[in-house]
């Protein structure tokens, strides 16, 4: 039997590529890891690579040189897919998708791939159409380890807590109502204070409309914190009592990850959503009706937050387990390497 001798290949600095590469591989019982941004005949010959995983696609490299490399060196290849290729139209980044080919790109990746890896059952049913060799991996932490810890810093007020990239505008946009209302109400704004979390400068304009969302204009007292490094962005949540995660309806978000459940577990804060996926099958996911009216239950009843919050907590520890879905990963590795 070969023992892994692995390499990742993605952005360092991506999240997609901390959470479904870096951290996971890094865990996991391995002979070999790399994690870079490339892939290089050196590299594969020099490592004596037999496993390259990539999420969705290789950036500056052709297929057909990858396909070359494949060829000469015998490595098998996994595919790990996370979100759906296909980017909804207010999604920031579609023109770039598009102008690029990114889509017809990942689909030919994943139509050629030996093994796909995705986070969940809708992503699967969508892959399988185009390659049958598919395995779901989901998402998971490690739990009370490192950034993961629930450490929590002291401060005056019910902190509302987003996290996120730019991509999240349209989801932020629908609390624009809602925000404008809590305004109104002397009670809330005494009570609370609006966290953004993420800001990037290089995105300002997207970021500025955002926090007018969040913030009622201002009207709401509010922080907005600029993005950390990704082994670090769960300091995030030391400041948060209610993580709010809204998503529009639309295929792409009902093909996401439960991630942010399972950072507001690991913080053991509850967390405000839609009751859609990718949350609808989380039992202890505080499941939206009225933004306005349930922002002021959670504010204002701390029994409800602790409930909420703990629930989530224990069952996604039970659940997303990184220690324990790195059992499974490695055993379909070894598998694909062995056939």
């Amino acid at each position: 039997m070969q023992n892994l001798r692995i390499l990742a290949v993605g952005n360092r600095h991506s999240g997609v590529t901390y959470h479904r590469l870096a951290l996971p591989l890094s865990l996991m019982a391995k002979e070999y890891l790399m994690i870079t941004d490339t892939i290089t005949e050196e590299i594969i010959k020099e490592k004596q690579i037999n496993l390259v995983v990539v999420n969705r696609y290789f950036e500056g490299i052709h297929w057909h040189e990858i396909q070359a490399l494949k060829a000469k060196f015998g490595f098998k290849l996994v595919v790990d897919i996370d979100d759906h290729w296909d980017l909804n139209s207010q999604h920031i980044m579609r023109p770039v998708y598009i102008k690029n080919s990114i889509p017809s790109l990942i689909k030919f990746n994943i139509k050629t791939a030996d093994l796909v890896t995705t986070t969940n059952s809708r992503l699967w049913a969508e892959i399988i159409k185009m390659n049958k060799k598919c395995e779901i991996i989901p998402n998971g932490l490690p739990f009370d380890k490192d950034q993961f810890l629930d450490i929590r810093q002291d401060h005056d007020k019910i902190n509302f807590v987003h996290t996120g990239s730019v991509t999240h505008l349209p989801d932020i946009a629908m609390l624009k109502n809602p925000m404008r209302e809590l305004s109104k109400s002397k009670s809330f704004k005494e009570s609370t204070k609006m966290v953004l979390c993420g800001y990037n400068k290089a995105n300002s304009f997207q970021w500025d409309q955002m926090a007018s969302h969040f913030t009622a204009g201002g009207k709401l007292d509010h922080a907005i914190i600029e993005s950390l490094p990704v082994d670090q962005y769960m300091n995030f949540y030391n400041v948060a009592d209610v993580l709010v995660a809204p998503l529009l309806e639309n295929k792409f978000n009902r093909m996401k990850s439960n991630l942010k459940a399972l950072e507001a577990g690991a913080k053991n804060i509850p967390i405000m959503t839609w009751d859609r996926d990718p949350y609808q099958d989380l039992p202890h996911v505080f499941k939206v009706d009225n933004w306005e009216r349930d922002m002021k239950r959670m504010a204002f009843s701390k029994q409800m937050r602790d409930d909420f919050g703990h629930a989530n907590g224990e069952y996604v520890r039970k659940h997303f387990d990184i220690f324990k879905l790195n059992e499974y990963r490695s055993a379909i590795y070894k598998g694909l390497l062995n056939q």
